[in-house]
């Protein structure tokens, strides 16, 4: 009935997990290599987790039937 697999139970926290190290990964890397760039990343980076809470909070509220 159910597909319990690792893979798909909780795919959304997956993908929340991997977007937030990516993130981390490319603010340190601008943080040491190229610091004048920094701000622009981080308001992008702060506004695409904006989007994702946003995403993610809504997953919850009206969920598939």
């Amino acid at each position: 009935m159910f597909d319990l697999t690792p893979e798909k139970r909780h795919p959304l926290s997956q993908y929340v997990i991997a977007v937030l190290v990516v993130w981390a990964v490319i603010l340190v890397g601008m943080w040491f290599f190229d610091r004048e760039r920094f701000a622009t990343f981080a308001h992008v980076c702060g506004g695409f987790l904006l989007g994702m809470c946003a995403m993610y909070i809504a997953m919850h509220l009206y969920r598939w039937k």
